[in-house]
């Protein structure tokens, strides 16, 4: 994520694709032709990206906010009806 959030402007600069994965795909082979000395230094930034997350939110899981949008958006409102009730 981190080379991918560094390197996407230089793609989108040297033109031709505006597609979302068409512009992951340019930089997963970007990813997989590097060198794993260059590939190891996004590796300990994520390490340390991880470090500064636990420090700063400790306690936080993505469990616990795993599916919450999907239960906000099935829910029904007071006043509404379902798509069963019509």
């Amino acid at each position: 994520m981190l080379y991918m959030k560094e390197t996407r402007h230089k793609v989108l600069e040297e033109g031709g694709e505006r597609e979302s994965a068409a512009i992951n795909r340019i930089l997963g082979r970007r990813w997989n032709a590097l060198p794993q000395s260059e590939q190891s230094k996004y590796y300990d930034l994520a390490q340390k990206e991880r470090l500064l997350h636990m420090q700063l939110y400790p306690g936080w899981s993505a469990r616990d906010n795993y599916g919450k949008r999907k239960k906000k958006q099935n829910q029904l409102r007071p006043g509404s009806c379902s798509r069963s009730n019509i």
